[in-house]
């Protein structure tokens, strides 16, 4: 097996254990604010918890993977929210729940920007579109697995019953960050540059004239925004406010919103399907992610990142209107798996586009602190849902905002094919 196929399909097993306890609170969040007898107030801070957590996991990974290496801080990380998952389990209170949904949040946003920075210095510029949003796909593996642990174990045994089971098969996935190389970028940067050598050799990859000296905090903010990069910093960090606000906010609440449009309906074709199928619904829509994600590995290599991620992120607003004023069945599962498919396509570019931007003593920063803006946006979005009312309202507002983010996607950099850039010695 290539190697570097290999290394995508062991970095995959850890992004879809993101995924995975990722998707816990949104199957358990109903079963939850049932057994605390919470207000649709703690519901949202609740639903809000783990980006709280990946904000702070995003911010210091990035300043930590950029000092001490990219695979050594990820294994931390990964640990933390595979242990804190199972540790929900055991939940006596909301204040509880809370709190341990932060630490599960700080290792999964700790964990995304090292493995994709990790996958980006590893591949060749002609493949690192292709390898990095095939990484991104393997979210759709693990939030499908969400659902399906949720179908196996939650009706029978109750939502402590299948915190456990997620926790224990994330910390099973996880395992895979044991065996994943350190970037040779990075131990270049750090002054290793034989062991860098052995890996490239390994890889197949050039190694590019790299700084050996790390950077002082102002030095990195000074790549990230000065010299004209806050032209591409900051519509940067508008994407991935818009896209994870829209993904947390649409997906934490998803499967309440899909009970709550039934009910909305009243006797109909839609409620009746729900009622009688609930979660193969999930299920249907959810597969639809997979197609989303590997058109967009097909695609960024071939027409580029910016058109992808803009294009998608028009799809998602198109796809999410048409959603929030259908009243037939068909219009309901079409226009559900279409979201699903774009909205997913969409996170893929972005995660191919983002590490692209910054050279190596920067790069997990740069990609920490733009993933750090979309967990404020993360934080807002699933906040606001119960604010916004009904099904109409709240896909309609996420249809409006998705625009922005295309506009925000459609003035970044293009990469498409160029090596990464460096700071030279």
């Amino acid at each position: 097996m290539d190697r570097t196929f290999k290394l995508v399909l062991l970095a995959g097993l850890v992004w879809a254990a993101v995924a995975l306890d990722m998707g816990v609170i949104s199957y358990s969040l109903k079963a939850i604010g049932k057994e605390f007898a919470l207000t649709g107030g703690q519901l949202g801070v609740l639903a809000s918890s783990t980006l709280v957590g990946m904000l702070i996991g995003a911010y210091t990974s990035g300043l930590l993977g950029d000092r001490y290496g990219r695979t050594s801080m990820a294994t931390g990380y990964a640990l933390l929210h595979s242990a804190a998952t199972v540790l929900g389990a055991l939940a006596p209170s909301y204040e509880f729940v809370v709190t341990d949904r932060i630490l599960v949040g700080i290792g999964l946003g700790g964990v995304l920007p090292l493995v994709s920075s990790l996958v980006a210095e590893l591949s060749r510029p002609e493949r690192r579109g292709r390898n990095i949003a095939f990484l991104e796909s393997f979210w759709a593996w693990g939030w499908l697995a969400a659902v399906l642990v949720s179908w196996a174990v939650q009706p029978g045994m109750g939502w402590r019953a299948y915190m456990a089971a997620a926790g224990a098969l994330s910390a099973l996935l996880n395992a895979a960050i044991l065996v994943l190389p350190e970037s040779p970028r990075y131990l270049v940067s750090a002054g290793r540059r034989s062991e860098a050598e052995e890996i490239v050799k390994e890889y197949g990859v050039s190694l590019p004239r790299i700084a050996e000296r790390r950077l002082s905090l102002g030095e990195q903010l000074e790549l990230l925004l000065g010299g004209g990069m806050w032209r591409i910093t900051v519509p940067l960090w508008v994407t991935w406010f818009i896209i994870t606000m829209g993904y947390y906010g649409i997906f934490i609440w998803f499967p309440k919103l899909v009970a709550q449009k039934g009910a909305e309906l009243g006797l109909g074709a839609i409620q009746e399907f729900i009622r009688k199928n609930f979660y193969p619904y999930l299920v249907l829509v959810t597969l639809f992610q997979l197609p989303g994600y590997y058109s967009a590995v097909f695609l960024v290599d071939r027409v580029g990142r910016k058109p992808v991620l803009a294009g998608y992120l028009a799809g998602v607003a198109v796809s999410a209107y048409f959603y929030s004023t259908t009243s037939s069945l068909a219009g309901f599962l079409a226009w559900g798996a279409v979201l699903n498919f774009f909205d997913l396509g969409a996170w893929a570019a972005l995660y191919v586009y983002t590490p692209e931007q910054y050279p190596t003593q920067v790069r997990a920063t740069g990609s920490g602190w733009a993933a750090s803006w979309g967990r404020v946006g993360g934080i807002i979005g699933p906040y606001l849902v119960p604010q916004l009312g009904g099904w109409q309202s709240v896909f309609g507002f996420f249809a409006a905002v998705h625009l922005v983010g295309a506009a925000a996607a459609a003035v970044g950099r293009e990469m498409k094919g160029r090596e990464m850039p460096e700071i030279e010695e």
